[in-house]
């Protein structure tokens, strides 16, 4: 057994109600590991050994081997949740189509399917079944690639499963077993936060991470929504106007969790041309401006549905039609208003 193994050890998150016995353990000439995830994070050891480390750093120095480095700069993921409580406004063909857009920019992108009706994961192919297959032995089935264990366990406890890579991009799946989400949280409300936790410990690994939502105001909409630092709003009619209150509401709850998110977009989806309603309907949004800007329009196109039954990214379906172009200014849009500085596309495989 290795010393790290023999040391004595308290979860960060049980330190408070311990301190006393774990000071007398140190003071007793114990060394106590302090843990975050499972993972030591730092340490209480006796004064002796403290200043034996002060000595020998100082040592170190003087002897010349410590070589300066640069520090790395770390990369922390754009969270992103994608909402509006109604459904049929264009949640998951915004999400999906601004991911592969941003792929196509270069980004390392992944996607975290929230909705138990699963279309994201399904118009990614991950819920096709081929002559022959059982849906018990595809990874888009299977409940530890969906965001559910991370709800299983206590606070600060949670990860996420691997992601299965898909056409460039990484992607925690929905399937059924998803359902059972709603129910974990509403049974301890302190779980509300674990999937920030969660997407905390891979958030360096991306550039962005989006998040689909179901649509109605659940527990889950809850977690996912405090999951996120950044809140895009799709709107395709008069319904997906009337929830400004309700995201409102959403979001003072978040903010115990993430206290920076706001609303970063409002996205007029599905627009068709010069139609009165639609002028009139644009006219209303205007007045959302107070709140968060409109990003350009993405017009009404059967593309979008082909793209999705092609499984492919509209992007790269059909990158020169007028509705990919639509695309690609909405993405523009979200990194001018992140302030992210745009990479040069790349090409990749298809």
């Amino acid at each position: 057994m290795s010393a790290a193994e023999q040391l004595n050890s308290v979860k960060i998150r049980e330190l408070r109600s311990t301190l006393a016995d774990v000071l007398q353990q140190v003071e007793a000439g114990e060394r106590v590991l302090i843990e975050k995830y499972n993972d030591p994070v730092a340490a209480l050891v006796p004064m002796a050994d403290f200043l034996a480390l002060q000595r020998l750093d100082a040592w170190i120095k003087d002897a010349g081997l410590r070589q300066a480095a640069p520090p790395k700069e770390k990369r922390m993921a754009h969270r992103i949740v994608v909402t509006n409580i109604s459904g049929g406004e264009g949640k998951t063909s915004i999400t999906r189509e601004l991911a592969f857009a941003l792929v196509a920019r270069g980004y390392k992108v992944a996607l975290l399917d929230t909705d138990p009706q699963a279309s994201l994961t399904k118009t990614l192919g991950l819920h096709d079944l081929h002559e022959g297959e059982s849906r018990d032995r595809l990874p888009g089935f299977q409940a530890e690639r969906t965001v559910l264990g991370v709800f299983q366990k206590e606070s600060g406890e949670g990860r996420l499963g691997a992601p299965i890579s898909v056409l460039g991009l990484d992607i925690w799946v929905s399937n059924d077993h998803l359902y059972g989400a709603d129910a974990l949280i509403s049974g301890d409300l302190s779980r509300l936060g674990n999937l920030r936790e969660a997407v905390d410990v891979v958030a360096a690994e991306y550039d962005f991470i989006l998040i689909d939502t179901k649509p109605g105001i659940t527990p889950l909409l809850n977690a996912s929504v405090a999951a996120a630092d950044h809140l895009i709003v799709p709107i395709s009619g008069d319904k997906g106007t009337e929830n400004l209150d309700k995201i409102v509401r959403l979001i003072k709850a978040a903010r115990g969790f993430a206290p920076d998110i706001a609303v970063r977009m409002f996205v007029p989806n599905r627009v068709r041309g010069n139609t009165r309603v639609y002028k009139e309907l644009l006219e209303l949004m205007q007045s959302y401006s107070t709140v968060a800007p409109l990003s350009s329009q993405i017009r009404d196109s059967v593309l979008m549905m082909e793209a999705a039954r092609a499984r492919k990214g509209l992007v790269t379906y059909r990158p020169g039609s007028e509705v990919a172009q639509d695309v690609q200014r909405v993405a523009g849009d979200l990194l001018l208003l992140l302030g992210v500085s745009q990479p040069q596309p790349v090409e990749r495989a298809r």
